[in-house]
């Protein structure tokens, strides 16, 4: 008869086996420190690309520079014309407002010129010309904003007023606007004493 301790101590180690099989198959662990294999199917990290490089912004303009350029654009600068009447017409109110006299206050003068170069005699322009008579004694016209118009340059708007009297110098006149070339110039228009032009000698001294 067999022993029936071995029998059961067989039957135990069999039951162990069946309940530890799976245990064989367990791959052995990785020994601390040491680094688990990169799978074939995981890809790689990228390698790191460099950084894009910036340009360098241009250096700023020196106080120098600056001021350099900005001397020469404030220089002033003249141009020399001579007016040559075309159209003009003077507008009477005096049956508007009851004045019976030759000249009455609010009397219009309108026209337009052409612009002549003083020293060649070429047209470069026109001038159009709207004026009020305010003082009738000493015959005195405002000409709020007087356009001189110059070819291929653009325009210059000027305050004027004149006396038509015997003697009347001409007077210093601001130039209040402009376009073109003369967009946001600054400057004043005015005639030399020794002209012997019958109209208008006209000298522009304008700053950008």
């Amino acid at each position: 008869m067999k022993n029936p301790r071995l029998a059961i101590l067989i039957a135990v180690i069999a039951l162990v086996e069946t309940a530890c099989g799976g245990a064989a198959t367990t791959p052995t662990a990785v020994p601390t420190g040491t680094p688990a294999p990169t799978s074939a199917l995981t890809a790689s990290p990228a390698a790191p690309t460099a950084a894009p490089v910036t340009p360098a912004p241009p250096p700023a303009p020196t106080a120098g520079s600056v001021a350099a350029s900005s001397g020469a654009a404030d220089q002033p600068q003249t141009i020399h014309v001579l007016e040559d009447p075309i159209d003009f017409s003077q507008v009477k109110v005096g049956s508007l407002t009851g004045c019976s006299a030759t000249e009455c206050q609010g009397d219009t003068l309108i026209g337009h010129s052409r612009m002549l170069d003083a020293t060649t005699r070429k047209v470069v322009g026109t001038f159009l010309v709207s004026c009020f008579l305010v003082d009738p004694a000493q015959s005195l016209y405002s000409c709020p904003a007087n356009t001189i118009t110059l070819t291929d340059r653009g325009q210059i708007v000027f305050t004027e007023t004149l006396r038509f009297v015997a003697g009347a110098t001409q007077e210093l006149w601001p130039i209040i606007g402009g376009t073109g070339e003369f967009l946001g110039v600054t400057g004043t228009i005015d005639g030399p004493d020794d002209t012997t032009w019958p109209y208008a000698d006209l000298v522009i001294t304008y700053t950008k």
